[in-house]
């Protein structure tokens, strides 16, 4: 047998035959450089395996989030035309001339206009009773009235005829009770009842016979009908194409969207005209600034009017409401389990 030192020479001389230590060891340092395509991720794993372990031991209800399978159909599709830069007004200049200046502001007045009349059409359409009282009555008789009085104001306005046979009737009928004056139908006068609704729907099936009849020599007439439909059709689908190929010009070239289109939950609207202020024409026009105007305003308005970021919403009551609904739900969603009840929670 071999001693213990003639051993460790025996070691040294099989290491030596296999290189020199400091070329082995940078070779497996290049060898853990090397990115294997097709090994497992062990940093994501690892990563992944932490994230089960910490959602495991906490004690707080979380939501797990979906990723998306595919990619949208709509990724690369524009959704506007509209140019990214309008050309300004030519009564917006610095030096503009009068009769440019004068249709600068009789356009910016007529859209402001527009927009007034689209904001009362709203109105009235949601509200159509309360408008047709105001209209009749006056905005001071409707003011105080409650939902019950103007349901019979509008009653009474509508089919006054109706009205008073219905509180005619109320009133008889109340006379009635009070008197006990209460009268039940006999077996006779149900009999007769019956007997007169069939001869009424004999009757009424007779005389569909009779026009159906009379109909098969009309079918020149219906057939001259439905051409003349077919061809109203035509025109209204052509009318229909020369619209939209409008529309699509004036986005185009003027940056007009159209009402129709919505991304997210609101619509584009396009703010007021800025008019050059006249009161600062006294020290020259150069020296008349454009009220309102800003970069990152006008940008912003670009950017939504082409349809690659959602409108603002608007600051209403409504909107607060909904996002402090929204709060609460994502706090209700997050709020403590107790480890007892989380395994009987995840069957």
């Amino acid at each position: 047998g071999l001693s213990a030192s003639e051993e460790a020479k025996v070691a040294r001389a099989e290491g030596a035959l296999g290189g020199p230590r400091k070329l082995r060891r940078r070779a497996s340092a290049r060898e853990a450089d090397v990115f294997d395509l097709w090994a497992a991720p062990a940093q994501e794993a690892a990563k992944a395996a932490t994230e089960r372990e910490q959602a495991a031991a906490s004690t707080v209800r979380r939501v797990a989030q979906n990723a998306p399978s595919s990619a949208p159909k709509t990724l690369h599709q524009k959704v506007s035309a509209a140019p990214a830069v309008l050309p300004a007004h030519e009564g917006q200049s610095m030096n503009p001339h009068g009769v440019a200046y004068e249709e600068l502001a009789c356009l910016a007045a007529a859209k402001e206009l527009e927009r007034e009349r689209e904001v009362e059409a709203m109105d009235r359409q949601m509200r159509p009773l309360t408008h047709e009282l105001r209209d009749a009555l006056g905005a001071e008789a409707t003011r105080d009235m409650d939902e019950e009085a103007k349901v019979q104001a509008y009653r009474e306005l509508a089919c006054p005829t109706a009205a008073a046979g219905a509180a005619r009737a109320e009133a008889e009928a109340e006379e009635a009770l009070r008197k006990g004056q209460a009268w039940m139908k006999s077996q006779a006068h149900r009999n007769k009842e019956q007997k007169r609704k069939r001869i009424e729907a004999k009757q009424a099936q007779a005389k569909a016979q009779k026009r159906l009849e009379k109909s098969v020599g009309d079918v020149g007439a219906i057939l001259k009908e439905m051409k003349d439909r077919e061809e109203w059709l035509k025109g209204r689908k052509e009318y229909k194409r020369s619209m939209r190929a409008k529309r699509k010009q004036l986005e185009e070239t003027e940056g007009v969207v159209p009402k129709c289109r919505r991304i997210g939950r609101g619509k584009f609207a396009e703010e007021a005209m800025v008019v050059p202020d006249a009161e600062a024409s006294a020290k020259g026009l150069r020296a008349m600034p454009l009220q309102g105007a800003s970069a990152v305003r006008e940008r912003i308005s670009s950017i939504v009017r082409r349809g690659m970021l959602p409108a603002p919403v608007e600051a209403s009551r409504g909107e607060v409401i909904r996002h402090k609904k929204n709060a609460g739900k994502l706090r209700r969603g997050r709020k403590f389990v107790s480890p007892l009840l989380r395994d009987q929670l995840g069957r």
